[in-house]
């Protein structure tokens, strides 16, 4: 079971040198909005010398806005570990598209359950239904409106996540034969369910970025909340899950903080960034 830090820092935080943080339901609150303070606390931290890496399943473009806000630059780890950027330079140093058969089984699936589905690329969001995925995801991905189109055109680099939609008046028969089809499915947002390639994962994302930093899991630092977080968090140094995290991932974690909607991540960095200084 996690322990509580209240509002004090673990033990060996000063062997920590880059800090991993999900985005939704960790530095977004309920409206999926990063407030002004927690741009600032993310920056504080930066410049007192962590490496600010974001892991989200959100599409990259969506997350240099957040680095842009901070005015520091950074790593994204996005659409849940498919594709890892350096926004320094905005250099690709991971994609994991996911492979024609798995593809076409995933949309296939979609169709045949009559489920809304949004396919994240390197640059844009596509769907075939401008329905309430199209408009829900758009607050989660800084306004990015998915482009309506023929998913089967896609050209294979920006097949890197598949979201389903899945209504919650619909939702118990539809996710068991979901996570029957496709077990590596992962629920990241109220309402929908996601897939990546199966041999993809936010940890699979972060290993170019600690090996591009001469970093180690042991040296590392990792904030979430959801069941995208749990492939990571037990694998780093730190590991913090938020007061509204699924009871999952506070299983898995070494410490808990307060909520999202609460700027307990802002509270964690600006403690650490005057540590640190």
């Amino acid at each position: 079971m996690a322990e509580r830090l209240n509002g004090s820092l673990p033990d060996n935080i000063d062997d920590i040198n880059v800090a991993v943080f999900d985005i939704d339901g960790t530095l977004a609150a309920e409206n999926s909005h990063v407030s002004d303070r927690t741009i600032e606390a993310l920056r504080q931290l930066s410049d007192a010398g962590v490496h600010v890496v974001l892991a989200s399943g959100r599409i990259a473009p969506a997350m240099r806005k957040l680095f842009a806000r901070m005015e520091r630059d950074g790593f994204i780890i996005g659409c849940n570990g498919a594709i890892t950027v350096h926004t320094d330079h905005d250099h690709v140093i991971g994609s994991h598209p996911l492979e024609d058969d798995m593809y076409g089984t995933v949309i296939d699936f979609g169709r045949a359950e009559n489920l809304e589905t949004v396919v994240f690329g390197v640059e844009d969001l596509f769907t075939e239904d401008d329905g309430s995925a199209r408009q829900l995801l758009q607050g989660p991905n800084e306004g990015l409106v998915p482009v309506l189109t023929d998913l089967d055109s896609l050209d294979p680099e920006n097949r890197l996540k598949v979201m389903y939609y899945v209504d919650p008046e619909r939702e118990p028969g539809i996710v068991d034969r979901l996570r029957e089809r496709f077990p590596s499915t992962v629920k990241t947002l109220p309402e929908f369910y996601e897939l990546t390639h199966e041999d993809v994962d936010k940890w699979t994302g972060l290993q170019p970025i600690l090996d591009e930093l001469g970093a180690s899991p042991d040296t590392t630092l990792g904030v979430g909340d959801s069941e995208n977080d749990l492939s990571w968090l037990p694998n780093v140094g730190i590991s913090i899950a938020m007061g509204n995290a699924y009871s999952s991932v506070k299983d898995a974690c070494d410490y808990e903080i307060g909520t999202n909607d609460d700027d307990a991540v802002a509270d964690l960095a600006l403690r650490w960034a005057t540590h640190r200084n």
